[in-house]
């Protein structure tokens, strides 16, 4: 169970431990307003830590001030900016009691009753007596009747006194300053920090890594004169035998003087049973190019030599229509462009990939991504002839996440040392801002985060009222507006306006210093 005690501001230490053991909780928050210094005593600290650790209280602080803050880490204790800060860091629970000064102050001491002490003998002195007229003693009657009096005409004089002294309220509105800070922030995932660190500026972040493969393709640059088209023909097969032949698709034939020329059927062709029987069937060169533009009666051969006992082959007319023309060459260069599209296409999908898995308030900076190439494969050669050049990668896309509110955190904390003494920062309209990537070392990141707010001037209402008491409604307002951190003309409303004057008594005027949140967001009061 956990709880928030607030304290007083006349606390001391001795105060403050007796709270302490009155809490009914094992973990403890104590909010420490702004005008109690008593724990920026290392002494009080340490005092207070001794105490928590006899109660079995694990105790945490919320304390603006720079000075107790030094204090609590040296005593060892948590410290918070605000406790909203500390619900967030989980440090209580959202519904944990907030319990004011009065409700944890101790009960009064019981008086416990004891035996009188004995009787002594005392000498009786002679007393001189005095002579009454009547019974002497006043009735219980007449005390309750005179009682009552006295207490009308007390309540009928402090009436005519208030109906007759004036009243006033003061008006103001609070002057408010825009305030900003940077810093310097490393989220370092080897770091093992689970939680900001102030005093490093360090912020937690999370290593991930997504494994992908994918292809893609370029067109090549240079080109030269190359053979691209293939000759193609007819061949006409005659059986040799009584039996009906089967000369399969593909089957490889060439011609038989010169460099051998290698020729492919395009089709299976049956030749009919019969010893010269004949048919015929269409063929294409293996390899592009004028060399397949060969005479008739050329192609008279097949390579399978059991083929060439069944049937035999020649080519009645000429082949044609291989050529040469311009046409892309695969380079080196080519090579080193298609990888450097891949790994771009890579490091991209890979960052949407990441991205999409992450919260709202999380983002992973695209210069932190590296991309580990696991195996590349080309489809073609260098030297080869093609107008395009396709490869397929295999890599590893590796980046450091960082989270917003981390470096929220942290910008927020500085922001607050940098308030104004007699300021206070309103806690809406904050604006967080990060700045690009100054540096990357390995897995680690540094970005500047800029941190703006609004700061509202604290008006001393005590020194207030005593120096505009019994002074002109003019003269209080020119007063007000010079020596006070206020925006516009003061209102004094002063009832009734016997004299023109303020009251004489300060406990008559009353202020009211205006929120400003309404004024500045548009909300409603």
């Amino acid at each position: 169970m956990d709880q928030i005690i607030h304290l007083a501001p006349d606390d001391d230490i001795t105060a403050i431990k007796s709270r302490l053991e009155w809490a009914d909780a094992r973990r403890v928050l104590l909010v420490i307003p702004r005008r109690n210094k008593t724990l920026r005593s290392l002494v009080h600290q340490k005092v207070l830590a001794r105490t928590a650790d006899a109660l079995n209280i694990e105790l945490a602080l919320v304390t603006q001030d720079i000075a107790t803050r030094d204090a609590a880490k040296q005593a060892g204790f948590k410290t918070f900016a605000t406790r909203w800060i500390a619900r967030r860091r989980g440090f209580i629970r959202q519904e944990s009691p907030a319990l004011p000064p009065e409700k944890t102050t101790p009960p009064p001491l019981k008086v416990l009753e004891t035996d009188p002490p004995p009787r002594r003998r005392m000498r009786i002195q002679n007393k001189k007596l005095v002579v009454v007229v009547g019974s002497g003693r006043v009735g219980c009657l007449q005390q309750l009747i005179g009682l009552g009096l006295a207490a009308i005409l007390a309540l009928a004089l402090t009436a005519v006194v208030l109906a007759l002294a004036p009243g006033a309220k003061v008006t103001l509105i609070p002057k408010v300053d825009v305030i900003s800070t940077s810093i310097t922030l490393t989220a370092d995932p080897d770091s093992g920090l689970t939680e900001v660190d102030p005093e490093t500026n360090r912020i937690p972040a999370q290593p991930v890594q997504v494994e992908l493969t994918l292809s893609t393709t370029v067109q090549t640059i240079d080109t030269e004169k190359a053979p691209t088209d293939f000759a193609k023909g007819t061949i006409v097969i005659f059986n040799r035998t009584q039996d009906e032949q089967i000369v399969p698709i593909s089957s490889t034939l060439r011609t038989s003087s010169g460099v051998p020329i290698e020729f492919i059927t395009t089709q299976t062709a049956t030749v009919p049973a019969g010893t010269g029987a004949t048919t015929t069937t269409t063929i294409i060169a293996v390899e592009p190019g004028p060399r397949g533009n060969v005479s008739s009666g050329q192609i008279n051969r097949f390579v399978d030599p059991t083929l060439s006992l069944l049937v035999r082959v020649i080519n009645d007319v000429p082949t044609g229509g291989g050529s040469v023309r311009e046409a892309g060459v695969v380079t080196d260069d080519d090579k080193v462009r298609v990888r450097a599209k891949l790994r771009q296409l890579i490091q991209q999908k890979g960052y949407e990939e990441i991205q999409a898995g992450l919260d709202a308030q999380q983002y992973i900076p695209p210069e932190t991504l590296q991309v580990i190439e696991l195996d590349l494969t080309y489809d073609k050669f260098a030297g080869d002839v093609s107008d395009t050049l396709g490869a397929e990668m295999h890599a590893v896309v590796r980046g450091t996440v960082v989270a917003d509110y981390d470096a929220n955190q942290l910008a927020y904390l500085a922001l607050l040392q940098d308030v104004p003494p007699g300021k206070t920062l309103l806690p809406k309209g904050l604006r967080f801002t990060a700045g690009g990537i100054q540096a990357v070392e390995g897995r680690a990141v540094m970005f500047p985060v800029t941190a703006e707010g609004l700061v509202v001037s604290t008006i001393d209402e005590a020194r207030l009222t005593d120096a505009i008491t019994f002074m002109p409604i003019g003269e209080a307002q020119a007063w007000l507006s010079e020596n006070l951190p206020i925006v516009g003309v003061p209102g004094i409303d002063v009832s009734p306006n016997w004299l023109g004057r303020l009251p004489a008594l300060a406990s008559r005027i009353s202020v009211e210093v205006k929120d400003v949140s309404p004024l500045i967001f548009g909300e409603d009061e």
